[in-house]
């Protein structure tokens, strides 16, 4: 809509008030800088819309069409008639004649152009404007405005339209020029002015026509596997995707190398064509070429390595993690209703396996010190991936050491305890699968049990015996069992079934989890499962962790904030143990680990590989992401390592050897919608309402067929708890209104937003609540009436919630990183229909005006868009955080002196025993420090010395004084170490996660009155 102009120098009633709106919708701490955003009064009634091009042409054909409305005067009540109208062929030329006016039943209207030199053509903005003065009167001013606008525009005289984003040719950085090369295909032609821009293209790739698009929509391919007839694959090599084919090779080393050689021959033939165009597209090109070459030799030495006669306890472990992860996707397949499956490879799983084996299983090998990076999109199999590798690993260890290779084995790092809770299943299932071959296969029988731990905060699950059995307990009494699990465990891992009940059962016999001495042990209660007559290789108390360290053990990054406070927590890292320590850390959703967060993660993770790397190698690190940029930087400023992404990519876009966009276009249906002059509270109902109304009208349709499910459950993602709140106020009242309105109006069936299946997915939720939610939204709508209608949503979705059934999405506002949209949105359509997505822009912040009006352009190449991330670890603040508490960890969990509660008073400088240990371990600690950040490293070298120094003194002032000197602080206890947040006396500060970076500050609010009071009292 376009309104007609404000008189200058003064604002009505009705814009003043818009402006409290606008002002009542901006986040706090958020506010746009001056002059980011247009006028107010432009912004809110626009009176003007305009795109811009680059053409070599000296004129441009425009078409224009438009509505206006006008009250029908009659005894009935107030209605309005509509009036298109439509004018072609408005020539506008550079110089004479570069504005036309129409007139549109009384409106007058400028069609106008502004011409810009721009290299040997023309930068152009055509723009349509309303002439027309407002009345000053809503109502009136109704028939001044003009609705439906539509504006295109096309060069002349056999001129072209060229390609408009110069700004991709200036390269900030080698990666910037590798995307420009990568995306130079995905070229854009227009850039809207309060309205997005889109453009046409003739069967040659040419700009035919350019126009305003009110509502852009724009659908993202779906990225899928290489197709086998798209690798041209011999027949031997098809083998090797076969995971029972794999599984032979310690009985038939010949057959299956042959197989894996030519699968990467394969790999390596398609590098060889990439590096040969390369040729033509400059030194940006050639790097991104290399990148693949590298990881063709890679995977022939993967290759060599599992053929090498010398080998043969890796190729059994090879064969044994095959035959475990045949099982588990057996058993997965069959749980989703397969019949018979036969499971097989992705061909870039399979390519994963390749690049890292030789540097996961050889201690002493080259790359052991890079980090392997796979980046592939959302829902392509990433955990299935390094889920193979760490059963390799877990294997090999205990072929080649026996007894000293258990322990853990695998440490696996998420950042948020709903993923890690419910990744936690899909790692439990495979070690499942390994007990079973402990069995039931001579080549792993007599092994060491393998079992699997969950490592996440107090909150979450049980610290210790006793109050494991107290949470059993109170499990037991629950009406409503479901609501009370402190376990995080609702499910079999191997079928699937219920672990507890949804009603109290007096009998117990519906319970999975049981009392068996001080332990409490986890029983499926199917009696069909093979895990019903043996426990599950389970555990989730913290003391259980630390008597028997698991396997594999699952955590929160902020879990290991706990090695400060309890010198037991070493133990999982194979510390004080008969255990090899753990060979292989799997970071998930590597992007998370970024700004604060990951500043701080990257303090404790130095000391973490230092103590990995105690009595041994260091451990090889592998990470997972779907969204990244710069991970070189990050990799470095976490780890102080090199990084190598897999799989390498193409030179064309999201194309890789592994995986490109499907041929049929086919994907998630991106909308965006941008309201003028209604607050945001009124355009968010105007925008739900029809959302809510699409499972019914798209019945029948392929795919759908007759069910109601696919679109059922409405996602409203939201950037804050504030506008979340906001929302939920909305949803029974305002939204559910206009449902009826509308179910009147247009004859169609209601449909009511129940307020008990509305669910927040939020942080606000309790650990135990969490599971639950997931089970809930997992409910169909056409088996159950209790499906979840809408779902308010905060990032909590964005990092690795995976619900098939979920397709519709609404986000309130545009997210402020590309990573964060890309990681939520791809939440919905993952299942058997394609997405939907509708972005409710607010057109008062620049940013969301910016993404709207250059729509079509960013979805085109929405990975290209993918921000920087930084950690920045070693800066004065971080250190000033982190570091007392990372160097407490470092010598406690290293010196046994100094290990208790109670040691801190031990430390001392002038001891001989002590001193040149610790001058070693200080040592490795800076060079760490060096290789992530030298520009840091004489300052992090003065400060650390500072402390060890401030240490040195108080633990001889205590000794001088016969007192103790704790770490932890306790009640009573004036002399600590250590203080957390919150905390009164002195004491270095430190946090009880990697969150905890500032204290919390208690504010009191006072009523006016009592203010008053308290200022007239002379005391």
């Amino acid at each position: 809509m376009l309104f007609p102009a404000e008189d200058s120098g003064s604002l009505n009633a009705s814009l003043l008030d818009a402006q409290q709106f606008i002002l009542a919708d901006v986040e706090e701490g958020d506010v746009e800088e001056n002059g980011a955003a247009p006028p107010l009064a432009e912004d809110w009634r626009p009176s003007s819309a305009a795109l811009s091009l680059v053409t070599n042409s000296e004129s441009l054909m425009c078409d224009f069409a438009a509505a206006t409305y006008s009250p029908i005067v009659d005894d009935g009540p107030l209605r309005w008639q509509r009036k298109g109208h439509r004018f072609a062929g408005i020539e506008l030329v550079r110089g004479s004649s570069p504005h036309r006016q129409v007139d549109a039943d009384g409106v007058p209207v400028e069609i106008g152009s502004r011409w810009r030199r721009h290299r040997s053509g023309w930068l152009v903005t055509v723009h349509v404007r309303l002439l027309a003065k407002s009345t000053g009167d809503d109502r009136e001013d109704i028939s001044r405005m003009l609705f439906q606008v539509d504006l295109d525009a096309r060069a002349a005289g056999g001129g072209r339209v060229f390609e408009y984003d110069v700004s991709r040719t200036v390269d900030v950085d080698a990666e910037a020029r590798e995307l420009r090369i990568r995306y130079r295909n995905q070229k854009v032609y227009a850039v809207g002015h309060g309205m997005a821009a889109g453009w046409d293209l003739d069967e040659s790739g040419e700009c035919t026509r350019v126009f305003l698009d009110a509502v852009p929509h724009f659908v993202v391919p779906a990225v899928e596997q290489t197709l086998e007839e798209d690798f041209e694959l011999s027949g031997t090599a098809m083998k090797s995707l076969d995971l029972a084919f794999l599984e032979s090779i310690d009985r038939d080393p010949l057959a299956v190398t042959t197989a894996l050689g030519e699968f990467v021959q394969s790999f390596a033939t398609w590098a060889d064509e990439q590096s040969k165009v390369a040729l033509a597209l400059g030194d940006g090109a050639r790097e991104i070429a290399a990148r693949s070459q590298t990881a063709a030799v890679r995977m022939r030495a993967g290759v060599e390595l599992l053929g090498h006669p010398a080998r043969t306890e890796l190729r059994v472990a090879f064969a044994l993690a095959m035959a475990a992860m045949r099982l588990q996707m057996r058993q997965a397949a069959l749980a989703r209703g397969e019949v018979d499956p036969i499971p097989s490879w992705r061909p870039f799983q399979l390519g994963f396996l390749l690049v890292g084996l030789a540097s996961s299983t050889d201690d002493a090998h080259p790359d052991r010190e890079i980090v392997d990076l796979i980046w592939f999109p959302t829902g392509g199999g990433k955990t299935e991936a390094y889920l193979a590798l760490a059963a390799i690993v877990i294997f090999l260890r205990r072929l080649l050491h026996g007894q000293h290779g258990a322990g853990t084995a695998v440490i696996t790092r998420y950042t948020l305890r709903l993923l890690t809770s419910q990744q936690f299943q899909r790692a439990a299932s495979l070690i499942c699968a390994m007990e079973l071959l402990r069995g039931s296969d001579d080549r792993a029988r007599g092994m060491v049990r393998f079992s699997i731990g969950l490592w996440v905060g107090n909150e979450a699950t049980p610290r210790d015996r006793a109050g494991a059995k107290h949470s059993l307990e109170r499990l037991y009494k629950a009406r409503h069992p479901r609501e009370a699990n402190e376990f995080q465990i609702m499910e079999c891992p191997w079928c699937a079934t219920d672990l507890v009940p949804e009603d109290k059962d007096d009998t117990r016999r519906a319970y999975g989890a049981r009392l068996v001495g001080n332990d409490v042990v986890f029983q499926c209660v199917n009696p069909e499962c093979e895990f019903s007559r043996r426990e599950l290789p389970m555990a989730v108390v913290d003391e259980v962790l630390y008597d028997e360290p698991p396997t594999f053990l699952l955590a929160t990054v902020d879990k290991f904030a706990r090695l400060q406070f309890n010198e037991r927590a070493g133990r999982l890292l194979g510390l004080n143990t008969p255990f090899k320590q753990p060979s292989l850390v799997i970071q998930d959703e590597l992007h998370l680990l970024s700004g604060p967060l990951g500043t701080t993660v990257a303090v404790f993770d130095a000391v973490i590989q230092l103590l990995l790397s105690r009595s041994g190698p260091p451990p090889k690190i592998v990470a997972s992401t779907a969204t990244i940029r710069a991970s070189t930087d990050q990799v470095r400023g976490l780890y102080g390592r090199e990084v190598a992404l897999y799989p390498p990519a193409g030179l064309d876009g999201d194309t890789t050897f592994f995986a490109r966009p499907v041929r049929s276009g086919e994907g998630r249906l991106y909308i965006g919608l941008m309201p003028q002059s209604v607050s945001q509270a009124t355009a968010l109902i105007a925008a739900s309402a029809p959302l809510l109304e699409i499972p019914r009208h798209l019945i029948g349709l392929a795919d759908v067929d007759e069910r109601l499910d696919p679109y059922w459950t409405l996602v409203m993602y939201h950037n804050s708890l504030r506008e979340l709140g906001r929302t939920g106020a909305l949803l029974l009242d305002d939204i559910n209104g206009r449902l009826e309105t509308r179910s009147e109006r247009l004859g169609k069936e209601l449909r009511k937003v129940r307020a008990a299946s509305v669910l927040e997915l939020t942080s606000r939720r309790g650990p135990e609540e969490l599971p639950n939610d997931l089970r809930q939204l997992g409910v169909s709508a056409d088996n159950s009436s209790e499906a979840t209608d809408v779902v308010l949503s905060s990032n909590m979705l964005s990092v690795g919630i995976d619900v098939q059934r979920l397709a519709l999405m609404l986000m309130v506002g545009q997210p402020k990183t590309t990573a964060e949209y890309i990681q939520a949105t791809s939440r919905v359509g993952r299942g058997r229909v394609n997405g939907i997505v509708v972005t409710l822009f607010r057109s008062n912040r620049a940013r969301d005006r910016s993404h709207f009006e250059t729509f079509r352009s960013y979805h085109d190449a929405l990975y290209r868009g993918v921000e920087p991330t930084s950690v920045t670890p070693w800066s004065l603040s971080s250190r000033a955080r982190s570091l007392a508490g990372a160097l407490v960890t470092l010598l406690r969990q290293t010196f046994p002196l100094l290990a208790a509660d109670s040691s801190a008073v031990n430390f001392d400088l002038d001891d001989a025993s002590l001193r040149p240990g610790l001058n070693v371990l200080v040592e490795r600690f800076l060079d760490l420090v060096a290789r992530a950040d030298g520009a840091e490293h004489t300052d992090v070298t003065v400060q650390v010395w500072e402390l060890l120094r401030e240490w040195d003194h108080e633990a001889r002032k205590a000794r001088d004084d016969g007192s103790p000197l704790r770490y932890e602080r306790r009640p009573g206890d004036e002399r600590a170490l250590l203080k957390r947040f919150g905390q009164p006396g002195p004491g270095w500060l430190v946090g009880d996660s990697m969150r905890s970076v500032e204290p919390n500050v208690a504010v009191d609010v006072q009523e006016p009155l009592r203010e008053a009071r308290r200022a007239a009292d002379p005391a």
